[in-house]
């Protein structure tokens, strides 16, 4: 079986070697020097678990470079391995230049890969520091690292880190219940995700008056897909913390038995991925879903005096835009 670090690109280097080879690597002729395409802002260090396939590792790994081609970044990417018995660790060098439309245009990014056994917590962040850009923010990304192994690094890889983040759609539901030292540090990317559900929702239901909103309110659900169940969650606590703002009835208790606040699952082989539902006392209700396979989602309303049947689309963040969410604008947990 391959190990992860050989299933990314980059070329083979003897860990050492990383940083004198960085040191060169962007200089070209001496009247076409490339190093001035390459000023990071940041570090952003994607933490894999031995539990990653190839495919989801190309993917986020496609993911963060095209995030460092909008905000350039040193990119360094942890790859566990099972089988290494000597405790030594493997090194791979990763670096390409993007011209935009025009030849002015160019951004070079560069990713620093390296392999470990992952009982080196130690050596690990030694390393790890010693490959970071100086005088820099980092950010930390946990994909598929198990919750007890992410808490051994609260003292050593996230020290100093200005921003972890983790996809509760992924991961198991016990990383949410970890007691971060920083929980304003921490964000999720399920939650960046509903950026545009948000903005849409807000725009239709603001046409309402808000003690209209909660007035006889009875019951809402969330329904989501199987693979969207940070989302379900995450829409499910925007919903109450807004229901909760708007107003009239203060005695309003979401977890009483005359409001029935839930979100419940359903398996991946239908067509709607997220879905809404307010039910009033008095008949009323709104109904929102989204589809699975394209952006465009359905309103059925009867919060006023007609029946509303609309089509909208919401278009979804690419992979690299949620991460950017997630990274600078996410309130934290």
């Amino acid at each position: 079986m391959a190990k992860l670090i050989d299933t990314l690109p980059g070329i083979e280097l003897p860990v050492s070697e990383v940083t004198k080879r960085l040191a060169t690597m962007w200089e070209g002729e001496k009247t076409s020097s490339l190093s001035e395409f390459r000023a990071s802002q940041m570090n952003l260090v994607l933490h894999f678990g031995l539990d990653v396939s190839a495919e989801e590792a190309r993917e986020r790994f496609d993911t963060v470079i095209q995030f460092a081609q909008r905000y350039p970044s040193r990119i360094i990417i942890l790859c566990p391995e099972r089988d290494r018995q000597d405790g030594s660790m493997t090194a791979k060098l990763f670096s390409q230049c993007y011209i935009g439309e025009s030849h002015r245009e160019m951004c070079c990014c560069e990713a620093l890969l390296l392999g470990y056994t992952s009982e080196d917590f130690g050596y690990l962040s030694n390393q790890v520091s010693i490959w970071l850009e100086g005088d820099l923010p980092t950010y930390h990304w946990f994909n598929r690292v198990p919750p007890e192994r992410i808490q051994k690094y609260y003292d050593s890889l996230l020290v100093g880190v200005r921003r972890t983040i983790f996809d509760s759609s992924v991961e198991p539901e016990a990383v949410l219940g970890l007691d971060w030292p920083y929980p304003e540090k921490v964000a999720d990317l399920a939650r960046a995700r509903l950026l545009t559900v948000r903005q849409a929702l807000g725009q239709y239901l603001s046409g309402y008056a808000p003690e209209s909103l909660s007035k006889g309110l009875k019951s809402v659900t969330v329904t989501h897909s199987d693979s969207m169940t940070g989302e379900g969650r995450h829409l499910l606590a925007w919903l109450k913390s807004c229901l909760a703002e708007c107003g009239s009835e203060a005695s309003l208790e979401f977890d009483s038995s005359t409001f029935n606040l839930k979100a419940r699952s359903k398996d991946d082989s239908g067509d709607c991925q997220l879905a809404i539902e307010f039910l009033y006392e008095d008949g009323r209700y709104f109904r929102w879903s989204k589809e699975k396979k394209n952006s465009i989602c359905e309103i059925e309303s009867h919060l006023g005096e007609a029946v509303e049947n609309l089509p909208t689309r919401v278009k979804p963040l690419t992979p690299d835009q949620t991460l950017s969410e997630a990274l600078f604008f996410d309130p934290g947990l």
